[in-house]
Formats: structure tokens, C-alpha cells, sequence
């Protein structure tokens, strides 16, 4: 994966990113649910805000998209337990219920008709 991050004045801890999403990265192309797991759990933790450190917004979008995949590669986006955190980190929500998944939806639909 590409990662061509902005360093911005606070940010991200370079280095830790760095090595937190290679390794991501690595268990994405395993096939080791072990692996994923402990990739899953290492992106939850979240970076250090340090001077000088990639953009917080950017790497958050990467992480997002690596939980999504990360999951999606051990079968855990059909229609189970898996699906709500994978449709949570798309709408960018922290652990939703079903009635702010549904209003974060509508919202969005919403601006789509507008535009």
C-alpha cells in the first residue's frame, strides 16, 4: 500500500506508524487470522501525537480502511457480528448502535440528494 503521508507540525509518531501499518499490511497478505488479529487489535490502540508526525487525518482513513480489510479477509463482513464494526469504521462511527448507524445513513443520503 502506498503511504505518502503529509508531516504536519503535530502529528503521528512516524516510525510507529510506519511499522504499525507495514505489519498490518503483512497479516492482510497472510492469510493468518492469528496474525489479523493481533493486527486488529494493535490499530485499535491508536499512534502517539508527536512534533513533527504524519498527518492524523490521513493515517486515520489508512487505518480505517486497513480494519475494513483486515476483518473483510477473515470472512467477518457477511451479515453477523462482523458487519456492524466493518459498517462503523466506513461511516466513521465509535462502536454505533442501530439508530445512529441509520441517522448517519439518512445523512448521507441526504447530501447525496442535494448534490
Amino acid at each position: 500500500m502506498d503511504r505518502d503521508f503529509i508531516v504536519v507540525l503535530r502529528g503521528y509518531d512516524r516510525t510507529e506508524v510506519d511499522q504499525v501499518l507495514g505489519r498490518a499490511e503483512v497479516a492482510l497478505a497472510s492469510g493468518s487470522a492469528s496474525l489479523r488479529a493481533a493486527s486488529l487489535a494493535e490499530l485499535g490502540k491508536g499512534f502517539v501525537v508527536t512534533l513533527r508526525g504524519y498527518d492524523r487525518g490521513q493515517v486515520d482513513n489508512v487505518v480505517r480502511t486497513l480494519v475494513v480489510a483486515l476483518r473483510a479477509a477473515g470472512g467477518d463482513n457477511g451479515g453477523g457480528e462482523g458487519f456492524r464494526p466493518a459498517l462503523a469504521a466506513v461511516l466513521r462511527l465509535d462502536q454505533p448502535g442501530d439508530q445512529e448507524i441509520i441517522d448517519e445513513v439518512r445523512r448521507l443520503r441526504e447530501l447525496a440528494d442535494r448534490a
